[in-house]
């Protein structure tokens, strides 16, 4: 097997396993909108733009992502007191609890896949991924 084609079928799976676990939550959010919360969560003073960035997607597709999200209540945005044209986006209570039960849904599924590894393969594998990452940026 090829490079290419373990780190396609690893992904893939992950997927699959992760969205399986979402629909288990049924929140009736799409795995975007948990991607959107987390990386929310995981950007100091996150905005529009930020987000953007992050995912990799035009401004207008965040903004309609950014826009349901505060229509369900997940995000509010609060004003940017050193940038008027922006705004911070934060995450409600409702989200928080969502991306708590996410974070365990997650877990359970890296759990699943390290079943019978040791931990300093798994070590081994975080260092590895480090690096191609690096050698990609």
């Amino acid at each position: 097997m090829e490079l290419s084609e373990a780190i396609f079928n690893l992904v893939h799976s992950v997927r699959n396993n992760i969205k399986h676990e979402l629909n288990q939550l049924d929140s009736g959010l799409s795995p975007m909108h948990f991607k959107s919360l987390k990386v929310i969560s995981m950007i100091d003073d996150c905005t529009g733009q930020k987000l953007a960035d992050f995912m990799g997607r035009d401004k207008a597709q965040i903004n309609r992502l950014v826009k349901e999200l505060v229509n369900q209540e997940l995000i509010t945005k609060e004003e940017n007191k050193n940038d008027k044209r922006s705004q911070f986006l934060v995450l409600s209570t409702k989200a928080l609890e969502l991306m708590r039960m996410f974070k365990n849904s997650e877990k359970h599924v890296f759990n699943k896949m390290i079943v019978g590894i040791p931990p300093e393969q798994i070590e081994h594998f975080i260092e590895l991924t480090k690096k191609l990452k690096n050698n990609l940026d």
